[in-house]
């Protein structure tokens, strides 16, 4: 089995490039988003929407520490480095993490009209880009490596990860 983290802002692919990789690399995909709506037995956009960011992020830390040392590509949140203790759970996880670093107008671009995503659309255009700036170090910080993934195809980012996965093998 294989066993990695993808970290990533919303829209960066990591939910489409999770599956692709458990397929390649014969193993198992799970996204902490899916995850985390089963065991609320609600949308995340409708707990967000009654609880607020901070109830979502307690619970979305307990999932993390459930999730991160389990044998499986594990494509997380956006908002997943926004806590330290989600930091430290990942760096800590021994599973290699890797960032798919998406730009802004790529992002805005891949979601325009998607009602499914919360925070998108409670923020105007500035404060995307506020918000998109302060996780940027932040996702590197917790990241072995970066797969910058704006002019990619899914399957593109796919086989990079697995050349790197290979070229840290050896």
């Amino acid at each position: 089995m294989t066993q990695i983290i993808l970290v990533g802002f919303m829209g960066a692919g990591k939910t489409t490039v999770g599956a692709q990789l458990a397929l390649a690399l014969n193993t198992y995909q799970r996204d902490l988003d899916q995850v985390i709506e089963q065991q609320l037995g609600e949308s995340i956009g409708s707990f967000f929407a009654r609880e607020g960011e901070p109830a979502f992020r307690l619970f979305e830390t307990k999932m993390l520490r459930e999730n991160a040392a389990l044998d499986v590509i594990l494509s997380t949140g956006g908002g997943i480095v926004m806590q330290a203790q989600n930091r430290d759970i990942l760096k800590q996880s021994g599973a290699p993490v890797i960032y798919l670093k998406t730009q802004p107008e790529a992002i805005l671009q891949r979601l325009r009209g998607n009602l499914d995503r919360p925070l998108l659309n409670q923020l105007d255009r500035e404060s995307f880009l506020d918000l998109w700036q302060y996780r940027e170090p932040l996702y590197q910080a917790v990241a072995d490596f970066t797969i910058v993934t704006d002019k990619l195809t899914p399957t593109e980012i796919t086989e990079q990860i697995i050349n790197q996965l290979n070229v840290r093998k050896r």
